[in-house]
């Protein structure tokens, strides 16, 4: 009877056992992706539609009709990481990224929202003009004529400006030369909002002088 090679059945063995050492160092898959929820608004409960985020200039998202986006950040639990909001056309980008803290909440049907702002780069002012005493002035805006005052003299107009700039509104009063004061004028300055103004002026009406008294000559007695 032949002998049994004894390493004829030693080879099988050796080959499991490196496949299950090589098994027990495969990497395990990485975590799912954190997942956050940014809402941009132009004012508040006005959705900013097309506002463009990313993380070291690589896209996240861009605005819904709601004005969110659901973003998908790789990290780790606890991590500060900073994203771009860029605005779209019409509006001002913020200057400062948004810092998101990576985290995942108890309720898993829930994400964490952050709130950023687009303000219009644009806002809208109207003017209304309440002159006593001065019906159908000319109202000068960029030394143009824009309306006139009624016969009550009330007037408005609108305009769009930037915020944070100023103007000047006046009355001009060339056409009326009994009234003072001539020409008088209001700087108004804008705000961060959609604003009224009122530029209230009285006018002071100068009473005609009555005519002179008629000289009557008395012919002398001869």
């Amino acid at each position: 009877m032949n002998a049994m090679r004894p390493f004829a059945v030693g080879r099988p063995l050796l080959f499991l056992s490196g496949a299950l050492v090589l098994g027990g160092c495969a990497e395990p898959p990485p975590p799912e992706p954190f997942q956050v929820s940014v809402k941009v608004d132009s004012d508040p409960g006005k959705p900013v539609v097309g506002a463009n985020i990313s993380r070291a200039n690589r896209p996240l998202g861009t605005t819904n009709a709601e004005g969110r986006a659901l973003l998908k950040i790789g990290g780790v639990e606890g991590e500060i990481t900073d994203v771009t909001v860029t605005c779209p056309e019409g509006f001002q980008t913020p200057t400062k990224p948004l810092s998101i803290r990576l985290t995942r909440l108890a309720e898993k049907s829930k994400v964490p929202e952050y709130a950023v702002q687009c303000p219009p780069a644009m806002r809208r002012v109207v003017v209304a003009v309440r002159a006593d005493n001065g019906p159908n002035l000319p109202v000068m805006y960029l030394d143009k004529a824009v309306t006139r005052t009624d016969a009550s003299g009330a007037a408005s107009f609108a305009l769009e400006v930037p915020p944070g700039s100023q103007f000047t509104v006046a009355l001009n009063t060339v056409e009326r030369k009994d009234i003072k004061p001539i020409n008088p004028s209001k700087l108004f300055v804008v705000n961060a909002q959609d604003d009224v103004f009122l530029f209230d002026q009285r006018f002071d009406v100068e009473k005609k002088k009555p005519p002179p008294a008629p000289v009557i000559h008395i012919p002398r007695a001869l």
